[in-house]
């Protein structure tokens, strides 16, 4: 009985090891991670894929595949990196699907048209192009964004674009400047 037990952990080891790999077939043909050995943290440096014309053409999943922004992380990143400046005390970021608003309490050491064009260029440095961008260094404004925000979170079915259009002309009367 003894013998029995470890000629048959062998025999299923071995019959493990000739398992055909043919049911991975039904994986993804475009998979950014299928020559990658090992999980790798430099994954988090660099984006990179590769593909052929040949397996983007195999591959279905583009079909019902939409491009997407994630909204919250583009505000967070612009916040985040408007207040690693000395120049701002407090920062609300809005990005919508066309629009970014961005209002703000700048430091005493910086003046406000100069603290609108930086936080234009960082939201311009951050997201694609076809974004309007609004900025203000009208404190109000803060209040204004995260009451939206919150209107929107507690209501899903809250009509938001008038709410925007407000703000928006709130913002340009504090006359955003252009890029210099």
């Amino acid at each position: 009985m003894k013998l029995l037990i470890p000629l048959f952990l062998i025999t299923g080891m071995l019959a493990g090891c000739g398992v055909d790999d043919a049911a991975d077939d039904t994986s993804p043909q475009l998979d950014p991670n299928r020559n990658q050995t090992e999980p790798n943290e430099s994954n988090n440096k660099l984006g990179f894929v590769r593909y052929t014309k040949d397996e983007f053409a195999n591959d279905e999943s583009h079909e019902h595949r939409s491009i997407t922004i994630d909204r919250r992380e583009m505000a967070d990143m612009i916040s985040r990196i408007l207040l690693q400046n000395n120049q701002y005390e407090e920062v609300a970021t809005l990005v919508t699907d066309e629009e970014v608003l961005i209002a703000f309490e700048r430091s005493e050491n910086i003046d406000n048209n100069q603290a609108m064009i930086n936080a234009r260029k960082t939201a311009e440095s951050v997201l694609p192009r076809y974004y309007d961008i609004y900025t203000s260094g009208d404190k109000s404004l803060i209040q204004d964004i995260q009451t939206l925000h919150y209107s929107l979170a507690n209501n899903p079915n809250f009509d938001y674009d008038q709410t925007v259009q407000t703000i928006i002309e709130e913002m340009k009367q504090d006359e955003t400047p252009d890029d210099e």
